[in-house]
């Protein structure tokens, strides 16, 4: 990312908020700003929602009136669904008349903004059996540390939001937390637009790169995983087919969505292969140590 040393944000006249994200792939004070702007509004969403269902107790309306008043107070953006050109507001038929759909994921619908370069992400908000904000889903490490797997269970709002900054703050797609629609329904964040991919196999490298995640060694259930470390925990990282790399506008190689989870502290210990793969992602992140497959990296040929 190129540097840039001016940190106010532009405006957003889609949203009618101020973002760091607009016109192309975001400088380094822009990206570093969107990081703290997404935890301020990530801590701030799920205390807006909290206590509050959809439909529990009070009727819609006492329920939106309550979401406004609270969203008001925490500064959480409420954003406008028309402001956005959409004419429904039915998750599965929505159309804009101001922005192209360019996907429809098990999380999100995604929609292009050719005018500012910019892709805006639906998250569809829906309550499960459980009465919690259930969204699509998320990786668990199960079984015992000498076999372990990778399994993809169902995930909700805090874990969302979690991604969308983890994954910005370790290297991925850049990507901002814009807010709440009106109603309530929608979760929204904001990518830059990106291009295709050229090689998926040699951008997927390069994307995982960015990120200094490492693949461990072994077998994890038919799963091909890698392991990364940010905010001072270890995540797993998957699910990167074809539709989750891209390009930025300056060419680089980027994840732009992906399945995450926690790596647990039990494997981290009783399981080498993963324990080692997080030692060299931490030192990568800290100390700017890549790791390298080769035995013989660095070592003198006279020595050999």
């Amino acid at each position: 990312m190129n540097d840039s040393n001016a940190i106010q944000p532009e405006f957003d006249y889609r949203t009618g908020r101020p973002t760091f994200i607009c016109h192309g792939t975001p400088g380094r004070s822009h990206w570093e700003a969107c990081a703290k702007l997404n935890r301020l509004r990530t801590s701030r969403i799920k205390e807006a929602l909290r206590d509050y269902p959809p439909g529990e107790q009070i009727s819609r309306d006492g329920w939106l009136a309550s979401l406004k008043r609270r969203a008001g107070y925490l500064e959480v953006p409420l954003i406008s669904l028309d402001g956005l050109g959409f004419v429904e507001d039915d998750a599965e038929c929505m159309s804009s008349r101001l922005l192209g759909n360019i996907g429809i994921g098990r999380e999100a619908s995604a929609w292009v903004d050719r005018e500012s370069n910019s892709v805006y992400k639906l998250f569809d908000v829906k309550m499960d059996a459980e009465e919690r904000y259930s969204i699509g889903l998320k990786l668990e490490m199960t079984g015992n540390t000498e076999q372990p797997d990778v399994s993809q269970l169902p995930a909700d709002l805090d874990h969302i939001l979690e991604k969308l900054c983890v994954l910005h703050e370790a290297g991925a797609c850049p990507t901002e937390i814009a807010g709440l629609s009106e109603d309530g329904k929608y979760l929204i964040a904001k990518q830059p637009r990106c291009k295709a991919f050229e090689d998926l196999d040699a951008d997927r490298k390069e994307a995982t790169r960015q990120m200094k995640a490492v693949s461990p060694k072994g077998s994890y259930g038919g799963n091909e995983i890698w392991v990364f470390y940010a905010g001072n925990r270890y995540w797993l990282l998957s699910d990167l087919h074809k539709g989750n790399i891209r390009r930025l506008s300056d060419g680089m190689p980027t994840v732009i969505d992906a399945l995450i989870g926690e790596l647990p502290d039990l494997y981290l210990r009783f399981h080498s292969k993963l324990g080692d793969a997080a030692r060299q992602a931490r030192e990568w992140v800290q100390n700017g140590i890549e790791p390298h497959d080769d035995p013989f990296h660095n070592v003198c040929d006279d020595d050999l």
